[in-house]
């Protein structure tokens, strides 16, 4: 089934919901008349969405603090997720439509009144928030979801709109009545805190949720490489999923015996919570746009991240803006199209390694912004400080 069939069935199915029931919306008070004590709100993608979107779930639970909020998250994010104080509790649903059946009868359970999508999956996402009983409906739109929708929206906010994907929710929930001033991310777990690590440890995230969007591992064997000869106390550590297996075993090949034994290798190793511990150990990491990186962002460890189809101006670093470097190839898709190489590949050794060096020498960075009850507003950062490599 096309993708616009699925949202003319998904309008109509809807709309016939919405006509027999008790609670049409004719009848329904202004959502500033409301005191809404059961909500739900939606994160089903993604690690590094989850991560973006946690300031807006912080404030509505300090709109909402004796409110019963339910989360629908990916069981991917179970670990992560399931010890967030800010909800009361959490149903995992993988998005499909296979399983909506299911997941609509678990939140019929809650009675939930209003529906807050933050990143699911449309059309089948308003069918299971109208289905299980929200009669107010706020969603965050991305770029890719078809139009037709909006007509049940209370309200929307569009990805496509210029701002950070942080700020772009945190408007969403600012039609409620939030407090959308602290834009810093949170992690749900803290990490096991140990001694510190013998040696300077720079983290390496190899893998990307698209190959396009990988920095090739011929660049990251050179920068290991520098890095390794630039000072005997460096060490390198690896982080991604099982799926990454393939570009650890390349990236070993591509080292000798002795640089070897200065690289440990958590690829495929971790659980989430111990994903955290080994990133809190880590003095710099060098990502691309992942999960990894927006978790190393609201522990306040250093990244140097590298941008190429994705825009970090959406997706990047929107907080503590002195302990990231940006390095974003500025060209446009058909540029990249026409240059006959994969877009990161733009990105130079040689700038990576600079980057990752002074990011060294920039002194410690702070501690990891946990969990606060109530956190206190904090102040952005004015502008994006990101690198423009010129391309020849």
């Amino acid at each position: 089934m096309s993708k616009q069939w699925k949202v003319r069935l998904a309008n109509l199915c809807i709309g016939a919901y919405r006509f027999l029931s008790i609670s049409p919306r004719a009848r329904r008070s202004p959502v500033h008349d409301q005191r809404f004590s059961r909500l739900v709100v939606f994160s089903t993608t993604a690690l590094g969405d989850f991560m973006l979107n946690t300031p807006a779930i912080r404030a509505l639970r300090n709109r909402f603090p004796d409110a019963s909020i339910t989360l629908v998250a990916n069981p991917r994010n179970r670990d992560l997720v399931s010890a967030c104080p800010y909800f009361n509790d959490v149903v995992f649903w993988d998005h499909k439509a296979r399983s909506i059946v299911a997941t609509i009868w678990r939140l019929r359970k809650r009675k939930p009144q209003l529906a807050v999508i933050l990143h699911s999956k449309a059309p089948y996402d308003l069918i299971a928030a109208v289905f299980a009983g929200c009669s107010y409906l706020f969603k965050n739109i991305y770029d890719d979801e078809l139009p037709g929708q909006e007509r049940w929206l209370e309200a929307g906010t569009w990805t496509r709109d210029k701002g950070h994907l942080i700020q772009s929710k945190l408007d969403l929930v600012g039609h409620l009545g939030c407090d959308t001033s602290n834009t810093e991310m949170f992690v749900p777990v803290r990490p096991v805190i140990g001694g510190s690590p013998a040696n300077t440890v720079i983290g390496f995230q190899l893998g990307a949720s698209q190959p396009i969007r990988c920095w090739p591992i011929e660049h990251f064997i050179k920068l290991a490489k520098a890095l390794l000869a630039e000072a005997e106390d460096t060490a390198i550590a690896l982080i991604g999923s099982d799926k990454e297996r393939s570009l650890e075993a390349r990236f070993m090949a591509g080292l000798t015996p002795q640089e070897r034994q200065r690289v440990i290798s958590h690829v495929g190793r971790t659980t989430l919570p111990t994903l955290l511990t080994v990133i809190q150990r880590m003095k710099v990491l060098v990502t691309g746009d992942t999960g990894p990186l927006h978790l190393a962002i609201a522990l306040k460890v250093r990244t140097v991240s590298l941008f190429a189809t994705a825009s970090p101006e959406k997706t990047g670093p929107y907080q503590d803006m002195a302990l990231h470097k940006v390095l974003h190839v500025a060209m446009d898709w058909r540029q990249l199209t026409e240059a006959g190489r994969p877009p990161m590949a733009f990105i130079e050794v040689d700038e990576v390694l600079s980057s990752v060096v002074a990011s060294m020498r920039s002194g410690e960075p702070g501690h990891p912004r946990l969990l606060p009850a109530h956190a206190r507003p904090v102040q952005r950062t004015a502008g994006q400080e990101v690198a423009a490599l010129a391309v020849s």
